[in-house]
C-alpha cells in the first residue's frame, strides 16, 4: 500500500460524497502481508506466506449504518460496496447521535511512527529465521523435549478516510516466537509454552522464549496435590496477563452497556486495590498493539482505565461513545477489513510496583505461584463469580516448593483485585497485555 492508496481512498470518499451529501460515507482500505517458518522435533516442518487486500466502506445517515466489504481495493470495488451499504439503510435500526467520528488534530509522532516499522523484516533469507528458531530451541531443550518452534514476521498499513474529513494512514510489522516444550516425570508429562514478539527483527529474544517454554513445563513434573484452604496466591505475569485480556472484556463500553459487566455503573468507584492501576498505553514505545490512530482514524492516548483502585474509563468507540454521549477514546478496533469497529484495548497492562520479584515471594509464608489457569474464559462477566484449575508452585515460608497440579482456585473478581496485597517490578508484556509478578493475600484453594 503506498500513497496511491490514500489518494483512491480520498477519491472514492469525494464520489461517495457526490452522491449522497447527506450520508456520511467512510473507506477503510487494508493490506497486510505474512511468512513463517516451523520446526517439529528439532527438524524444519514448513514455511508459508499469505497475503491479505480488503476494503470496507460505512456509511451513516439519520443514525442508522450500512456496512459492505470485499476483497481487493480499487474504486470501482468501492463503488460498489457503497451502493450496497447505502441500500441497507432502511432497514438499519435507528439510533439517536449515531454518526461517523469528526477529525481530532494531532502532532506528529515521528518517534512512535518509526517504532512501528521495520525494513528488514520480510528481507532476511529463510536460513536466517531457521537459525533464530534453533537457538529458541537450544535454551528449550533444557526443560525437555522441544516438540515445534515456530517464527512468523507480518506487515501491513491501513488507511481510513471519511466524508467528514478522517483521514489516517498507518503502517506496522512485528516478528514473533513461539516454542513448546514436553517435560517428562513422574509418570506423567507436561507441556510448556514459550512467546516473544517484537517490533523488530533483532529485538526478538529467541533464548527467552526457550526458556520461558522450558520453565513452565518444569512446573509440572513430579506435581503433587495441595493443601485446601484460605492461602496467599502470586501471579506470575503470563497468567497474570490472562486475567488482564478477562478485565479487557469487562471495560468495554459495548459489554457494558449491553449490561454484560461486572464494572457497569462504576466509573469513578473504588473497584481495586489502591495498589491496581491498569493502563491502556497505544503509544507504548515497542508495543505489539502501538498505534498512532483507531481503526476509525482517531489519534490514540496513554490512559488510565484503573488508577489506583478507581475505575476511570470505558473503552469506547464512535458507536458506544453516541450512545453515552462522551466523545470516542480512539479503542474502536477492527479483526480485519471483513467487520466494523469495536471498542476493546491496545497494549493494556497493569502498572509495576517498586519491589523485586523475589521480594514479594520471600514476604509469602504459605501460598501458590499460579504457571497455568485453565477455564479463565468461564468466569461470569456479571457476577465475577470464578472457579478455576490451576498448576505451578507452591510457595512456602517465603521460598519456592514443589511443583502442583489439579489444583482449583475460586473467588470472585472484584474481591480478588481488592486484595492484590503486592505488586513486583517485573512488568513483562506478553502480547498485548502485561503485567508484573502480583500477590492476592488470600483466595479459596481446593
Amino acid at each position: 500500500m503506498s500513497a496511491d492508496t490514500q489518494a483512491l481512498a480520498l477519491e472514492a470518499c469525494a464520489w461517495m460524497a457526490a452522491q449522497s451529501p447527506q450520508t456520511q460515507s467512510e473507506a477503510y482500505l487494508s493490506r497486510s502481508e505474512e511468512r513463517s517458518l516451523s520446526r517439529r522435533e528439532g527438524a524444519r516442518e514448513a514455511v508459508e506466506t499469505a497475503a491479505a487486500l480488503g476494503a470496507g466502506v460505512r456509511v451513516v445517515r439519520d443514525g442508522r449504518v450500512g456496512f459492505a466489504s470485499a476483497g481487493g481495493a480499487d474504486l470501482e470495488t468501492l463503488k460498489g460496496l457503497w451502493r450496497r451499504a447505502v441500500e441497507q439503510l432502511p432497514h438499519a435500526e435507528a439510533e439517536k447521535g449515531r454518526q461517523l467520528p469528526a477529525p481530532v488534530s494531532d502532532q506528529e509522532d515521528s518517534a512512535l511512527a518509526s517504532s512501528l516499522w521495520d525494513e528488514t523484516l520480510f528481507a532476511r533469507p529463510w536460513k536466517d529465521l531457521d537459525e533464530r528458531l534453533i537457538l529458541a530451541e537450544s535454551s528449550a531443550r533444557e526443560g525437555g523435549r522441544v516438540l515445534r518452534a515456530e517464527l512468523a514476521e507480518c506487515r501491513g498499513e491501513v488507511v481510513v478516510a471519511s466524508t467528514r474529513g478522517v483521514l489516517s494512514r498507518e503502517r506496522g510489522g512485528s516478528a514473533s516466537i513461539e516454542v513448546s516444550v514436553a517435560a517428562e516425570g513422574g509418570g506423567s508429562a507436561q507441556v510448556g509454552e514459550g512467546f516473544r514478539i517484537a517490533r523488530r527483527f533483532a529485538d526478538l529474544d529467541a533464548l527467552a522464549a526457550g526458556a520461558e517454554a522450558a520453565r513452565r513445563a518444569a512446573a509440572g513434573v513430579d506435581a503433587r496435590r495441595v493443601r485446601p484452604g484460605r492461602r496467599a496466591v502470586l501471579f506470575e505475569p503470563w497468567v497474570a496477563a490472562e486475567f488482564l485480556e478477562l478485565l479487557a472484556d469487562l471495560l468495554s463500553a459495548e459489554e457494558v452497556q449491553g449490561g454484560r459487566s461486572l464494572l457497569a455503573g462504576r466509573l469513578g468507584e473504588r473497584v481495586a486495590s489502591p495498589l491496581v492501576t491498569l493502563r491502556d498505553d497505544p503509544r507504548r514505545l515497542g508495543g505489539p498493539a502501538s498505534a498512532r490512530f483507531d481503526d476509525e482514524g482517531l489519534p490514540t492516548r496513554d490512559k488510565a482505565m484503573i488508577e489506583g483502585g478507581i475505575l476511570r474509563e470505558y473503552f469506547h468507540d464512535s458507536a458506544t461513545a453516541a450512545r453515552a454521549t462522551v466523545p470516542s477514546n480512539a479503542c474502536g478496533y477492527r479483526e480485519s477489513w471483513r467487520g466494523l469497529p469495536r471498542p476493546g484495548p491496545s497494549n493494556l497492562y497493569l502498572a509495576a510496583g517498586r519491589a523485586a520479584r523475589e521480594a514479594v515471594v520471600s514476604d509469602t509464608r504459605d501460598g501458590l505461584m499460579l504457571m497455568e489457569v485453565l477455564g479463565i474464559h468461564m468466569v461470569d462477566p456479571v457476577s465475577g463469580e470464578f472457579s478455576v484449575g490451576v498448576s505451578g508452585y507452591e510457595v512456602e515460608k517465603g521460598s519456592i516448593g514443589r511443583p502442583f497440579r489439579g489444583a482449583m482456585v475460586s473467588g470472585n473478581l472484584l474481591e480478588m483485585l481488592a486484595r492484590v496485597d503486592a505488586v513486583a517490578s517485573d512488568l513483562s508484556l506478553v502480547g498485548s497485555f502485561g503485567a508484573p509478578t502480583f500477590r492476592v493475600s488470600a483466595l479459596d484453594v481446593a
